[in-house]
Formats: structure tokens, C-alpha cells, sequence
């Protein structure tokens, strides 16, 4: 793939998203509720969301997930949310790391984001199709996290994506044995990061037995990739009658049964992303077994907004809002901090299609 189509894809991936409905037909988190206390003792204001994210405190487990880089618009997306998260001391993940590998006048555009956040836990991002190429070279790897300085490295897998995007990667089999030298040679944590199709117990279990060190769960229930790419109509193929995009748009497995997947089969820390939109989404992903939730689509919105008005205020009070909303879920179940909130069943009720999903 060039250096313009590598630019066009990653402009494409900020504004459809923005200009087109692209979000899973169906978000499960209305199927969890949580308990309501009627006669809260603790002092809202004296709630506790700190929590650590590996070794570093942050503020509340809030994680602006991996949304761009990569193209000169990207830069000051990234920018702007690099200053709010910082500003408000939460996690960030950056988009996948490939374009600042093939083509290097695009690394300020994931550089940036270290540059104006010194202190908070920053993610990288490289892909499955990456790590699993014949010629896999391990230094790309090391230039990933030297690239923005991360605390943390994941590793998306995003083989639905991969299957409907032109000249996509669909060859993993050597995965596992180039995932073995990274693990044997890298010491940071590593996570793996599903984009919107979630984990299923039995890869939860093997990727548990590879050596990662958490969990992104990137479920069904938000933005779908593969009808961003129906957007995009590139999958140019005179073979086929029907656009594989458009048919495997709601493919997946919810955000919510992947992260109680990956928890039984793991204590390590688990980021529920995939359909978020406020903090009680928040406070739900955590009783059922997460550490940390993680928003995109929210921060894509307001950030695209303060660079419209060259400012980023929107989102810094995006951050406040869901805090403050997950304080709320806390106070309204007399709950002082987040560990008493955490994989608690006795704080929440599964419902509906949920409920049938775990009991299948």
C-alpha cells in the first residue's frame, strides 16, 4: 500500500465515522442495570476513582481509546487529545503505528501526543498483520514504542477489517512465532486489542497462554469497521455480487460478553471498548469484571469539534462529564471507591439478549 492510500484510509477512518451512522445495530449495555441504594452514606465529592493502570495512578479509569494518527489532520486530533487526557489524568491510546513505519513524515503525528502528555499512561498500537509479515523485523516494534514513549503496546487484531478493506492482510499464520520474540525481547507490558468484533472465551484463553499482559476487548456495540469500509466502496472485485462490507457490518461478539470471556480466564487488566457513551457505561463494564472503559467514538466527536474551533474544550469536558457520571453511578449505590464497585455481582442485574448470550 503507498504513502496517498495509506493517507486517504486514514482521513476516510476520521470522517465517516463523523459524516455516516457506522455504529453496531445493537449495544448491550442496556441489558446490564445496577443496583440502586436508596439511602447513600458516603459524601459524593469524597468518592475515590483513582486507580492504577499498570504503574502508573491515574484519575478514574477512563481510557481515550485508539482513534487516529497518521495523516497531518491527525496530528492535531491527536494534539488535542493528548492535552485534555493529560490535563485530566487518564489513559490514551494512539491509532495503529503502521503509517509512522512506512512512511516516517507521519511519526509527529503519533509523537505529538508525548510531547504534550509527559505523565499519563500512553498506549501504542501495532497490528496483528504487522507482527505476523514473513519478514517481521522486531525493531519496528522497538520504533513503535520509541515513537510516542509508551508505557504500554497492543497489538490489534482486526481480521474482519482486514478481510473487507482493499489489499487487506489475511495471512497470520506466522503470528505466533513472531509474537514469541517480541515477548522474549520486550519488557513493557503488552495488551491485546480487539476493534469491534470482541474476544471469545476460548481466544481469551489462548492469548492468556501467549503471554499478554491484558486486555483491550473492543466488542460488537460500537463503531463497526467493516461498515466503515462499505463507506469507503473500495473493495473493487468484479467476482463478487454483494459488498463483503456491508454484509458483515454487525459481526461480533458484545462488548459486555467479551469482557466476562476474557475474565474468567484472566486477572490481568481488562479495557472494555466497543459501544461506551457515558460513565455509567463506565461503572457496568466494571461491575461485570473490567478495570478501565474506553471511549473513541465520544472523543472522536468533541475532538473533531475543538479542531474545527481551535481549542479542546470539548473534550477535556467530555472527561469531566463521564467522570462525574460514574461518580453518580457510585454515590446512587453507596459504594466509596472503585474497588468496591469491581467484578461485584451483587451491584448488578443481566438482562434480556445479554442474559441468553451468557447462558447460551
Amino acid at each position: 500500500m503507498n504513502e496517498n492510500d495509506i493517507n486517504k484510509r486514514k482521513l476516510d477512518h476520521l470522517k465517516i465515522p463523523i459524516e455516516f451512522d457506522v455504529q453496531h445495530s445493537e449495544n448491550y449495555f442496556k441489558y446490564i442495570k445496577l443496583m440502586h441504594h436508596s439511602l447513600p452514606e458516603v459524601n459524593f465529592e469524597d468518592i475515590d476513582l483513582t486507580t492504577k493502570f499498570f504503574n502508573k495512578q491515574i484519575s478514574a479509569p477512563i481510557c481515550i481509546a485508539a482513534i487516529t494518527g497518521g495523516h497531518e489532520i491527525s496530528k492535531e486530533i491527536n494534539r488535542i487529545l493528548a492535552t485534555a487526557a493529560e490535563s485530566e489524568k487518564i489513559i490514551m491510546g494512539v491509532g495503529s503505528q503502521r503509517a509512522g513505519l512506512e512512511d516516517l513524515s507521519t511519526e509527529n503525528s503519533f509523537k505529538v501526543v508525548r510531547e504534550v502528555a509527559p505523565n499519563i499512561p500512553l498506549i501504542g498500537n501495532i497490528g496483528i498483520g504487522q507482527i505476523s509479515e514473513k519478514n517481521f523485523n522486531i525493531e519496528n516494534f522497538n520504533k513503535c514504542i520509541d515513537m510516542i514513549k509508551a508505557d504500554v503496546m497492543a497489538i490489534h487484531f482486526n481480521a474482519l477489517h482486514e478481510l473487507v478493506q482493499d489489499k487487506g492482510n489475511i495471512s497470520y499464520s506466522l503470528f505466533r512465532s513472531n509474537f514469541q520474540k517480541i515477548r522474549e525481547k520486550i519488557k513493557i507490558p503488552i495488551i491485546a486489542k480487539e476493534v469491534g468484533t470482541g474476544i471469545s472465551q476460548g481466544m481469551a484463553s489462548i492469548l492468556e497462554n501467549l503471554g499478554f499482559n491484558g486486555f483491550d476487548v473492543g466488542g460488537f456495540g460500537g463503531t463497526s469497521f467493516a461498515a466503515i469500509e462499505s463507506k469507503r466502496k473500495n473493495f473493487i472485485n468484479e467476482k463478487y455480487s454483494r459488498d463483503p462490507a456491508e454484509l458483515f457490518k454487525d459481526w461480533g461478539i458484545p462488548t459486555p460478553v467479551s469482557v466476562i470471556n476474557v475474565r474468567k480466564v484472566s486477572n490481568k487488566n481488562i479495557i472494555a471498548t466497543g459501544g461506551l457513551r457515558t460513565g455509567a457505561d463506565v461503572a457496568k463494564s466494571i461491575a461485570i469484571g473490567a478495570d478501565i472503559g474506553g471511549f473513541a467514538y465520544n472523543f472522536l466527536l468533541t475532538a473533531w469539534k475543538d479542531y474545527q474551533n481551535k481549542t479542546n474544550i470539548n473534550t477535556i469536558n467530555e472527561i469531566k462529564t463521564i467522570k462525574r457520571e460514574l461518580r453518580s453511578c457510585l454515590w446512587l449505590m453507596n459504594l466509596k471507591n472503585i474497588n468496591e464497585l469491581k467484578n461485584n455481582i451483587n451491584k448488578r442485574i443481566i438482562l434480556g439478549k445479554l442474559y441468553k448470550w451468557l447462558n447460551q
